[in-house]
């Protein structure tokens, strides 16, 4: 009778030195990529980061919850690319009504990186690539990209739902939750003088 291997709960799955590793779901607060003599790789990134780690993210927004992040890492001709998806609930005010709302903040990571110098820099000798980003110390760092994709995710304009009727400019109603009474005043637009502008 053959002995069994002992059950080691979260212990990634290496077939063979080319095929991905399934990362469970976890912490990613630490989780990175040495790129130091690494030539190829296939590494999975499932888990969760701590809304306290996105400190960044948190002057701009009221997170309700951790972010979720499932990204996988793949490098090959010295290019390392990171793809999938990172998302993370939060709180916002309207900017038209006011009104603080919930929705969750969702991206699409499509990144390429080249471990060394940027080539914009004085002394670097390697030629400039669009769409590329240059990690001088070899290490990327997961936590960073999640931070960095979810911020670029925040609307410029959050709206708790695009036909937000906003507040009436002289009484204040939400016109999302009754009608307003008040009449627009007719006041003339201060660009109505350009009509003569051309004018004799």
């Amino acid at each position: 009778m053959s002995k069994q291997s002992p059950h080691i709960p979260f212990a990634p799955v290496l077939l063979d030195p080319a095929a991905e590793e399934m990362v469970p779901r976890h912490n990613l607060s630490e989780a990175g990529i040495d790129l130091e003599g690494v030539r190829r790789l296939s590494k999975r990134f499932h888990g969760f980061l701590p809304s306290a780690r996105l400190q960044v993210l948190i002057a701009e927004s009221e997170l309700t919850g951790p972010a979720e992040a499932d990204l996988t890492a793949s490098m090959a001709k010295g290019v390392l690319r990171l793809t999938g998806e990172v998302s993370c609930p939060v709180r916002q005010a309207c900017a038209r009504c006011l009104v603080h709302f919930d929705s969750r903040l969702r991206a699409e990571v499509e990144r390429a990186f080249v471990p060394g110098n940027d080539p914009a820099e004085a002394d670097s000798q390697q030629e400039m690539v669009e769409e590329i980003t240059y990690l001088p110390d070899y290490h990327l760092a997961i936590a960073s990209v999640i931070e960095e994709e979810l911020l670029l995710a925040l609307p410029m304009i959050p709206l708790c739902k695009p036909d937000c009727a906003g507040l009436c400019p002289d009484c204040g109603t939400d016109r999302n939750r009754e009608k307003c009474h008040c009449h627009p005043a007719n006041q003339e637009s201060p660009f109505a003088v350009l009509k003569n502008f051309n004018k004799v």
